[in-house]
């Protein structure tokens, strides 16, 4: 089975053009690549199909074989395959992905940049109990849905234990707690921990536990734009949002608020062909 492997930012994708439809059981061609040694490290799995209502469509499933799911570095992801493999010459396209449109664009320095919509929910500052130690804690924390469920947590509302720097949380215990919260059921929600690193430049970094994955990846899309939008409306960090990855990348979120409402919502970064082909 032909397929290539694709970085956005450190998220990791196996890609397969199915333009022909010829994959129909697309779970359990997931479950047969990531199985395959070398790729259980994976983020997901990319279907590059036709779509009746864009240019192509992203049919995107998590490593576990569950789909119907967002990916915002998967979306930057498939419009640099399109343009390696010649699918098409036009440097925006429009990609559909859980039923809806989004825009790419292949932007001036190499970078990729996507157009989402307005966030379908926000809910800023509410508390769950966790517990991180032998004790419980009622921790500060944020929700937003851009098309996937993210809750933000910042490390300076831990209190137990004390929390100074970003890789002091232990991601994949906590994140799990937090991913799996009753209050948060049935779907649960991937879960980031955030850190600011310079409001005057308006730059922050990131690490993202998520759902499908079970566990931290080195970046996440969808999560920079929903720490972006909450760091905007909770401390007042102004866009465009630099958002640092655990895997040293920057992801770049951009919008603007209109009376409220957040508009013109963009996310760019880099997305590149990985060498071990």
């Amino acid at each position: 089975m032909d397929y290539k492997k694709y970085s956005g930012a450190g998220n990791t994708f196996l890609m397969l053009n199915n333009l022909d439809g010829a994959i129909k059981k697309h779970r359990d061609t997931v479950l047969e690549l990531i199985g395959i040694q070398g790729n259980d490290n994976f983020d997901g799995v990319i279907f590059v199909e036709n779509s009746d209502i864009a240019d192509f469509h992203m049919n995107y499933y998590n490593k576990d074989g569950t789909g119907n799911a967002l990916c915002g570095n998967g979306l930057r992801c498939t419009a640099r395959y399109i343009q390696d493999n010649n699918l098409s010459d036009r440097k925006t396209q429009a990609i559909e992905a859980v039923s809806k449109i989004y825009r790419s664009d292949i932007l001036e320095d190499g970078n990729i940049s996507i157009s989402f919509p307005p966030p379908n929910f926000i809910k800023p500052g509410f508390n769950l109990r966790v517990q991180f130690t032998e004790w419980w804690q009622t921790l500060r924390v944020h929700f937003a849905d851009v098309g996937s469920p993210h809750i933000v947590v910042y490390i300076k509302d831990i209190k137990q234990p004390l929390i100074q720097n970003l890789y002091e949380v232990n991601i994949n215990d906590w994140g799990r707690n937090i991913r799996m919260h009753k209050d948060l059921m049935p779907d649960g929600a991937n879960v980031n921990f955030v850190q600011l690193i310079s409001y005057e430049n308006s730059e922050l970094e990131i690490r993202s536990y998520e759902r499908g994955v079970e566990g931290e990846t080195l970046a996440c899309g969808t999560g920079a734009i929903s720490t972006a939008i909450i760091s905007y409306m909770v401390y007042d960090i102004k866009p465009p949002v630099k958002i640092l990855t655990k895997s040293r990348e920057y992801l770049t979120v951009d919008f603007s608020d209109e009376n409220g409402e957040i508009r013109n919502l963009t996310l760019a970064g880099r997305a590149t062909l990985m060498d071990n082909q």
